[in-house]
């Protein structure tokens, strides 16, 4: 179920809220994280205490722990949440609220209990992250149903829908929700949202999954030709060649992408390995086996590569590129 929170937050991206969001937006998709939280951290400091300065607030946090893979920042993000939540929940309580500021408040409330599920499903606690998303979904609905022009929301919902349909689909009776997914997730991206290229992102992968590779690759190629220096667009943009067997192209794609790595001063050390091992396993599945070895060699010399002992995929690829190249 975890793919489902991860996903499920990316939806969460509120438009009509001025361009500090877009460029917070931006500043994190390029994994611009201290920049991006100073300017966040500006705004609450000259006033802001709205809803959606602290929600946005959480989500660099977050971005930033899921890049660097730590917990670094996990009680500022509660915190923040959490203060959404409850000054959320507090403001509904009024009765002069009219639906379009109801539909707000519901949005960032489901926003932000769809980031608590997030963590708490990446962090393996399955029973709260089950029930936060659950709330997420309530509240983005609701949010719709009150203004329907709330665009990035339709994004949180189909997602959720699409990754559902696809986790029980063996359950009798229940529905297959995967196109009403897809559905939701267009009108985010049709709208032009502020979350119209994190919708792409996703789109991309729910795409893999549904086996529509040639789409997924025309999208894959609209998002790095827009965040043209951003890893994270082009994790997606290398992966998609990967899934389709493309490796010329597969290829092309790691190679850019392991020098936007290189150049990126918020470089993660482990996307850089791993990125070393899938160039390298492209290589050799194209029967390149002169150019997969030379990278192979270099991962195994690697300082961090030899501090790993978990087994992981990049231990896994070493192994099947050594074995696939001695054939």
């Amino acid at each position: 179920m975890k793919k489902i929170f991860i996903l499920v937050l990316l939806g969460f991206l509120q438009v009509n809220a001025g361009d500090w969001i877009k460029e917070s937006i931006d500043l994190t998709i390029n994994s611009r994280f201290d920049a991006a939280q100073q300017l966040l951290q500006k705004r609450m400091d000259n006033g802001d205490s709205s809803l959606a300065v602290y929600f946005y607030y959480a989500s660099v946090l977050n971005s930033k722990m899921t890049h660097f893979e730590n917990q670094i920042d996990e009680q500022p993000f509660f915190d923040a949440l959490n203060r959404v939540i409850d000054k959320g929940e507090k403001q509904l309580d009024h009765n002069d609220l009219t639906d379009k500021k109801a539909a707000e408040i519901c949005f960032f409330i489901g926003s932000s209990y769809g980031y608590l599920g997030f963590y708490e499903g990446k962090t393996g606690q399955w029973f709260s992250a089950l029930s936060n998303g659950e709330n997420a979904y309530n509240y983005l609905k609701k949010a719709v149903d009150l203004d329907s022009t709330i665009w990035d929301a339709y994004l949180g919902l189909g997602a959720y829908k699409y990754w559902v349909s696809t986790k029980i689909r063996w359950i009798p009776f229940v529905p297959d929700d995967r196109d009403e997914g897809i559905r939701l997730i267009m009108k985010t991206i049709r709208h032009n949202a502020h979350s119209k290229y994190m919708a792409i992102h996703q789109l991309i992968y729910i795409l893999l999954d549904y086996g529509r590779f040639e789409e997924a690759a025309d999208w894959a190629g609209l998002v790095v030709a827009e965040y043209p220096e951003s890893p994270f667009m082009r994790w997606a943009h290398s992966h998609v060649y990967m899934k389709m067997k493309d490796y010329p192209k597969a290829i092309a794609s790691y190679k850019t992408l392991l020098q936007l790595i290189k150049n990126d001063p918020n470089s993660n050390e482990n996307h850089r390995i791993t990125c070393m091992a899938r160039l390298a396993d492209m290589y050799a599945r194209s029967d390149s086996c002169k150019q997969a070895i030379e990278i192979k060699d270099k991962i195994v010399d690697d300082v961090f590569y030899r501090s790993l002992n978990d087994g992981g995929e990049v231990q896994r690829l070493v192994q099947e590129i050594s074995e696939r190249c001695q054939k």
